[in-house]
């Protein structure tokens, strides 16, 4: 195995474990509330509008959901190595989102999330 290819394994690994921790319900899929968790939790801040375009534009399959192989097919190509590897942000980011402190994050406990971080925009 070449050195690109273990980075890309290692990469492709890590942000599995980051599509499980926001995948809530454990279904396969994430939706659009989920999707939007997971990109706060890698640095970004689309709008409900980019939000819903990128959602479409991911969705290869039309079902309305984004699975694990269609974030990889959108993100990985582009993904720079330091965005993944820094695990302690992205723990940081989960347990805001998991008030509770159970290591899941409820409907409840995102939508609440997500409205306090609606009202700083």
């Amino acid at each position: 195995m070449t050195v690109m290819e273990t980075v890309q394994s290692e990469q492709l690994k890590q942000l599995k474990d980051i599509f499980i921790r926001f995948d809530m319900d454990s279904d396969g899929s994430l939706t659009q509330l989920e999707l939007a968790a997971l990109l706060l939790a890698l640095g970004l801040k689309p709008t409900g509008d980019q939000l819903h375009i990128l959602l479409a534009d991911m969705d290869s399959n039309g079902n309305g959901l984004v699975e694990f192989d269609e974030l990889v097919a959108l993100i990985l190509p582009d993904i720079s190595e330091q965005v993944l590897v820094n695990q302690e942000q992205l723990m940081e980011v989960f347990w805001s989102f998991d008030r509770d402190g159970n290591g899941y994050i409820t409907a409840a406990e995102l939508a609440g999330s997500m409205a306090i971080i609606g009202n700083w925009f």
